[in-house]
C-alpha cells in the first residue's frame, strides 16, 4: 500500500528592506488566493507596466485608479 503522507517543506526568509526598491510592486495574497494588498510606486500610478495590469485583471481590477477607493480584504 502506498504511503500517502506528504511532508511539506517550508522555507522562511527574513524580510530585508534593502531587497525592495522604489520602483518595485508588491502583491499580498491571502490563504484563499484573494488579493489582500497591493503596493505600487506612486510615480508609476499613471502608467503601470502591462504585466502588472494583467495580474490585477485576474482579480477583477481593470482600472488601477479604482484601488484608491477600494478595500481589498
Amino acid at each position: 500500500m502506498p504511503n500517502n503522507n506528504v511532508e511539506a517543506v517550508v522555507t522562511v526568509e527574513e524580510y530585508d528592506e534593502d531587497e525592495y526598491g522604489a520602483d518595485d510592486f508588491g502583491f499580498v495574497l491571502g490563504p484563499d488566493g484573494e488579493l489582500k494588498s497591493f503596493m505600487i510606486p506612486e510615480h508609476l500610478m499613471e502608467d503601470p507596466p502591462e504585466e502588472v495590469m494583467m495580474i490585477l485583471s485576474i482579480f477583477g481590477i481593470d482600472d488601477i485608479n479604482e484601488l484608491g477607493n477600494r478595500t481589498l480584504h
